[in-house]
């Protein structure tokens, strides 16, 4: 908070920076309740909490592109414009009767708006290097983040709070988050001077440094960090795991935002406040999880935890399918959210601690751009069985991969300790 305070350009850049991220984490819930009133609510849905976690899997990549950028402060003004510009439509959009094509257009839209914000992300790196100095950049860095995780938490209670309130006028809501842009570009622009001196709007790139060639370049790192990432078995053995997790939770949203359409016993409120008190809840969950003192941690070996998911994971479809306890459903999505939260930081040490330095940042970037791949296979898998089938059918499937994916595991535990002991 300090850094806050006391540095002027940390301060108005920061500002510019929660006016957007406002607009954004706001609306991000917007879509699940709007495709309720679509013609196939449960296509809907399922096409939105896709679309909704596809910028993730591209996450890698438009990190690497944003290094590209000649001037990253220009760059974060241009997208500011463009997100507000985006928005705008979106809000004009809206105002015409529901349609599949607009749906689909919307949705396209919103993801390009997310994966800008990544973009933006990436470059205000480079712009807090230079603006702060480096005995202040981790309490920047921290404060950045502590502001992220609150939004996290209780962006889409209240994103869902105020479409309410404004009568599910989803047209005037789109239009607060271009408003929101806009005010954030204004501010970077009245203020552009301050940072024109900073090296980071002045990076010089060679010329045949382009989009497509940096495409190629990235691509190829990439195949040479997985050649790498095959020497460290005591980490590629959580990779299966890792990325199982990953279906099953993207699954687990998607079905439950479908459930929570049919069985009203699951409902607080309404809908939308539902869906968001669910998503906020799971937030909690990892962040008292990730910040549980080591001392503690350390009694709980990584393989009791991944045990101790799935069993939460494995419990939470019966009370879907049966109990239909809301409470219950509250209980179950804190406790994997905690545990994950748990389970993270222990292995990202783990990988700090056997990986050499020079090769940790590759490593770990290759080793989470994986695992992060289930996340829109495990929300198209599951909401496509959703609609060819029956949600209760998905439910099942989900169950029985669970299974399958806890005994290949527990196969794999048994013959690595095998092996220790006669080693």
């Amino acid at each position: 908070m300090t850094v806050f305070v006391h540095n002027f350009q940390y301060r108005l850049f920061m500002i510019a920076n929660i006016i957007s991220a406002l607009g954004s984490t706001l609306f991000s819930i917007v879509f699940v309740i709007y495709a309720r009133h679509m013609p196939n609510p449960t296509l809907a849905i399922g096409l939105a909490s896709f679309v909704g976690v596809l910028p993730l899997f591209l996450d890698i990549l438009i990190g690497y592109l944003s290094d590209q950028s000649r001037n990253h402060f220009q760059q974060q003004l241009i997208n500011r414009l463009v997100q507000g510009m985006l928005f705008l439509i979106i809000s004009a959009l809206l105002l015409d009767r529901v349609s599949w094509t607009i749906f689909i257009v919307l949705l396209i839209m919103n993801a390009t708006c997310s994966l800008i914000g990544i973009y933006n992300s990436y470059g205000a790196i480079a712009i807090i290097k230079d603006i702060v100095q480096s005995a202040d950049i981790a309490e920047a860095e921290g404060f950045e983040t502590g502001f992220s995780s609150t939004l996290e938490i209780t962006g889409g209670l209240i994103g869902a709070t105020l479409l309410a309130f404004f009568n599910y006028n989803y047209s005037f809501f789109a239009l607060l988050n271009s408003v929101s842009f806009f005010l954030a570009f204004i501010l970077l622009f009245y203020v552009r001077k301050n940072f024109s001196n900073i090296s980071s709007s002045h990076i010089v790139i060679e010329k045949h440094s382009g989009i497509v060639f940096n495409v190629k370049e990235f691509i190829h790192q990439m195949h040479s960090n997985f050649g790498l990432l095959k020497t460290f078995p005591d980490i590629t053995k959580f990779i299966g795991v890792f990325a199982a997790f990953n279906l099953f939770d993207a699954g687990q949203e998607v079905l439950l935002n479908l459930s929570l359409v049919e069985q009203r016993q699951l409902i607080f409120v309404n809908y939308g406040y539902t869906v968001a008190l669910v998503g906020m809840f799971e937030s909690i969950g990892a962040i008292l999880g990730s910040f549980l003192p080591s001392k503690i941690t350390r009694y709980l070996s990584i393989t009791v935890e991944i045990f101790l998911i799935y069993g939460a994971y494995g419990l939470l479809i019966p009370n879907i399918l049966f109990f239909k306890n809301k409470v219950i459903l509250l209980i179950l999505i804190l406790t994997c959210g905690f545990l994950t939260g748990v389970l993270n930081p222990q292995v990202q040490s783990m990988m700090i601690t056997k990986l050499p330095e020079n090769m940790i940042g590759s490593i770990m970037g290759t080793f989470y751009t994986v695992v992060q791949v289930t996340i829109p296979l495990g929300s198209a898998l599951f909401s496509t069985t959703a609609n060819a089938m029956s949600l209760r059918v998905s439910w099942l499937s989900l169950l029985f991969f669970e299974v399958v994916t806890l005994l290949l595991w527990s196969t794999q535990e048994h013959l690595s300790r095998k092996n220790v002991k006669e080693a």
